[in-house]
């Protein structure tokens, strides 16, 4: 009887120990496939071809531990930000604030860096000031916060945004860069559209020469001055209805001279400004601080 029940026990062991061993395979084989569905999002996005990453990395989350699907769920949110869906990428990571609480930090960044992205300084501004104090992301923070400034024009906050900025930290060169552009940008040549218009109600053509645009300035003069001049030798000459015409036409051409002149000098003090704009753009595209 004991030799009967000894038999149907170690049955019972082999069967048991087969199962598991069919379980574990299992388990390995599925633990290949998502590593080389992960391996290969992480490619895709290496290569920015991020509508195909997101759908590999929804597939690795789907086929994996939700333990192991962090990076994924991440680098979703960045597919999205990097691929300038902006308002994808904003619902995408307010999604993670309360699907990874302890990558709030990061996410947050992520979510300031894409207001900023999309041009919505006053959106990402406070979102960086109360990352400032958040290790590691601190000195980042406050670049980014400097950056928003300075494309707000902003100078003086701008300023001491990137002063504040640790000279231990990786970003501190970068920042002493953008400082530059801040202490700058507040003495840009500007020219006075008050000071231009008085000059032209002075002397027509006056305030376009005072804005270097000696040709437009020659041409009002000669227009007003010489319409006006006109008109008057008709009035002299008896012919009333010529010389309202051309004394008409003088005014307007008098008032355009003014409002011209006032209107070229906030043109000009646009375009300066739209232009130092662009040099810092195209030298923040070569800091890579937040890849």
């Amino acid at each position: 009887m004991w030799k009967k029940w000894k038999k149907m026990l170690l049955l019972c062991l082999i069967l048991f120990n087969i199962e598991n061993a069919e379980c574990g395979m299992r388990n390995a084989e599925f633990s290949e496939e998502a590593a080389g569905v992960l391996a290969f999002a992480d490619n895709l996005f290496d290569n920015e071809d991020y509508y195909r990453a997101i759908g590999e990395y929804q597939r690795f989350i789907f086929i994996s531990d939700a333990e192991l699907t962090q990076k994924a769920r991440f680098r979703i949110g960045l597919c999205y930000q990097k691929s300038r869906q902006w308002t994808a990428a904003l619902k995408y990571f307010k999604g993670l604030q309360t699907q990874l609480p302890e990558q709030i930090g990061h996410i947050n960044f992520e979510i300031a860096k894409t207001y900023y992205l999309r041009g919505e300084f006053q959106q990402a501004i406070p979102i960086f000031q109360s990352l400032t104090n958040t290790s590691p992301l601190s000195d980042y923070s406050q670049y980014m916060l400097g950056s928003c400034y300075l494309k707000q024009m902003d100078w003086t906050k701008a300023k001491t945004a990137f002063e504040d900025i640790n000279p231990e930290s990786s970003m501190y060169s970068f920042s002493q860069e953008m400082l530059k552009f801040a202490a700058n940008g507040a003495n840009l040549p500007q020219k006075s559209p008050f000071a231009a218009g008085i000059m032209s109600m002075l002397f027509p053509g006056a305030g376009q020469m005072y804005l270097h645009r000696f040709g437009d300035g020659t041409f009002s003069m000669l227009l007003t001055l010489g319409t006006a001049w006109l008109g008057h030798h008709y009035f002299q000459q008896g012919d009333k209805a010529a010389g309202n015409i051309l004394s008409g036409l003088g005014y307007v051409f008098y008032a355009g001279n003014i409002y011209g002149a006032a209107a070229s000098a906030k043109l000009i003090n646009a375009s300066s400004q739209v232009n130092y704009l662009e040099q810092i753009k195209e030298r923040e595209s070569t800091i890579e601080s937040w890849k």
